[in-house]
């Protein structure tokens, strides 16, 4: 910001007045004093002398009270000293400005403090406002010593009005003073300042061009003083400041290019665990923006109570932690951290949560898991089964024949399972690992679709399943490996007939449009929960564990289904009610 015209100036003259003034008047206030206080000695030291003159002139005839008011009568005559006898009681034998008569009516004087400094042989010395004359009086008091024992006081006063002259004396005298210093001060430090001004306003201006890193022109002031030193060395500061800020961006550019690059999410915290920086990925991870968690502190911004905790224990123990967190809101997350420490410094970054997202590790792990339990299970039953019926045969079973074949035949279909059950883990790893080759051709959905409802015709005439065909009467043509789709569709067709209850019925549908087929294949059927119907599409799911497996399902089907729309481009979803069916939509794409 500009300063305005000769502001500068101003302020200097006025302060520059303003401390002349101060200096002034503190002068002022001490020489005033010192003058005042000498006038004032030299004061007390005259009355002083004068009270023990009396006092010397007045022994002789201390018992002759009326020699006495005629001492301290002449003594004061022609001065403006009031001199006063007492005794040493305190009381007032003569005073030079009282009658004899009113001597009897005057107050004893044995508690005044220049009195009783005298009856104790000191001289006495007190200076206040008399209420009778109305003014302010100096006192001296003296002891007469006769004998070596106090006899009485010999007290002169005098007003200490010329004082105060002297002193507004000397104040008048230094503030003409003052006056014309303070003319002399304006007119020579005006001539100065505007130089002055002149070359810091050069200075100003070169300063708010390197504020806003414009470095095209230097600070140019003549002279040799402190001013061209300072322009010289700001000259010097602003080339290093240019050349820091270049590199500075520089680096910048480079970590906010890696952080805004990263998959995984970075928070830095300072000391007090207040956000101060947070990466987009942090950002989409904790659903907040990072300009507004910046400052807020780590369980505001993140909302997550153990994620505090863990960053606490790093702290604490001032090393790299590292522990998990699941997150609930905006998606559900299981988040593997590392807390690093990297310094102490409470306002700059002390610690870097970074996050690793390994909800899709900890969902493929289970899924191992859960499928290498899964076949364990599914490849214990038949061979447990065909194991017993070995046993069964070998103790003796085998010489019945009508048990031996009936043995033989549970046997065969054991086999027949196992041998399903590898073929289709077989062909799932192949379609999973992108190895299995799509042969595509010109099909027609419609009648491929047909021949696998022929081929289920005596199953679903044993149960008096309708099948009703709405596919329509024109061909319905899309690019695709043919035996990969029959298979979709003997999935689909074989689980709506083993799931169908009798004497129910099928619904075929296609729906073409400008992307693409959609076929539907739908039933009546118990069908399915809600809460379980995107997860009829992974390996060995049952939607009741209790139902017999003699239905004869690998648990694969749907698996492979999914694998086999996805590799032709298309995808296929499940739309379902309990009580009332299930329907599969399959969608192939042009």
């Amino acid at each position: 910001m500009s300063l305005p015209k000769l502001g500068f100036a101003k302020r200097l003259l006025t302060l520059y007045s303003l401390v002349f003034v101060i200096g002034i008047a503190l002068t002022d206030w001490s020489l005033s004093r010192v003058v005042a206080e000498h006038e004032l000695d030299a004061l007390k030291d005259s009355l002083a002398r004068q009270s023990s003159l009396v006092a010397n002139l007045v022994a002789p005839v201390f018992d002759r009270i009326p020699e006495l008011q005629e001492q301290v009568i002449r003594f004061t005559e022609g001065t403006n000293i009031r001199a006063t006898i007492i005794d040493a009681h305190g009381k007032v034998l003569a005073d030079s400005s009282e009658t004899p008569e009113n001597l009897r009516e005057m107050d004893n004087h044995a508690s005044r403090p220049e009195i009783a400094a005298a009856l104790r042989k000191e001289t006495g010395v007190s200076i206040r406002y008399s209420l009778t004359l109305k003014t302010k009086m100096l006192y001296i008091a003296v002891p007469i010593v006769m004998d070596g024992s106090v006899r009485g006081v010999v007290r002169s006063a005098m007003p200490v009005s010329r004082v105060d002259e002297t002193f507004a004396s000397a104040r008048k005298t230094i503030f003409t003073v003052a006056v014309f210093a303070i003319l002399v001060i304006l007119v020579t430090g005006l001539l100065f300042t505007r130089r002055l001004t002149r070359r810091i306003r050069q200075i100003t201006r070169g300063a708010e061009r390197y504020a806003s890193e414009d470095w095209s022109e230097k600070v140019l002031i003549d002279g040799r003083d402190e001013i061209k030193m300072l322009a010289d060395t700001m000259n010097h500061m602003a080339s290093i400041l240019r050349h820091r800020i270049r590199d500075l961006e520089s680096e910048k550019a480079k970590i906010s290019a890696i952080l805004s690059h990263m998959t995984d999410a970075v928070i830095a915290v300072n000391g007090t665990k207040e956000v101060v920086m947070a990466n987009p990925m942090a950002e989409k991870l904790f659903g907040f923006s990072a300009a507004a968690a910046i400052g807020k502190s780590l369980i505001e911004a993140t909302r997550h109570p153990h994620l505090e905790t863990i960053v606490d224990e790093a702290f604490l123990k001032g090393q790299t932690i590292a522990g998990e967190i699941q997150l609930i809101s905006p998606a559900k997350k299981i988040l593997r951290i590392s807390v690093v420490i990297t310094g102490e410094n409470v306002r700059d970054i002390k610690g870097i949560i970074v996050f690793n997202d390994i909800t899709e590790i900890r969902r493929l792990e289970n899924n191992r898991k859960e499928f290498v339990a899964n076949v364990s299970h599914e490849l214990r039953t038949p061979l447990t089964s065909l194991k017993g019926f070995i046993e069964t045969l070998l103790d003796g079973a085998s010489r019945d024949p009508s048990t031996s074949e009936r043995f033989l035949k549970m046997m065969q279909e054991d086999a027949t399972r196992l041998g399903r059950l590898v073929e289709d883990m077989l062909t799932l790893g192949e379609i999973e690992q992108g190895a299995l080759p799509l042969k595509k051709e010109a099909l027609d959905l419609d009648a491929e679709i047909r021949a696998v409802v022929e081929r289920f015709g005596p199953q679903l005439e044993t149960k008096k399943i309708l099948v009703e065909d709405q596919l329509g009467t024109k061909p319905l043509t899309v690019a695709g490996d043919r035996d990969k789709v029959r298979q979709v569709f003997v999935n689909l067709i074989d689980n709506a007939a083993k799931y169908s209850p009798e004497n129910s019925k099928i619904l075929l549908r296609a729906d073409p449009n400008q992307f693409g087929i959609t076929v539907s294949v739908e039933d009546t059927g118990p069908g399915i929960p809600a809460d379980v119907v995107e997860r009829v599409f992974e390996r060995f799911f049952r939607v009741d564990k209790a139902r017999p497996r003699d239905l004869g399902g690998t648990g694969l089907g749907l698996a492979i289904v999914k694998h086999i729309m996805e590799a032709h481009g298309g995808k296929i979803t499940c739309l379902s009610k309990p009580g009332i069916g299930t329907r599969f939509t399959a969608f192939f794409p042009f």
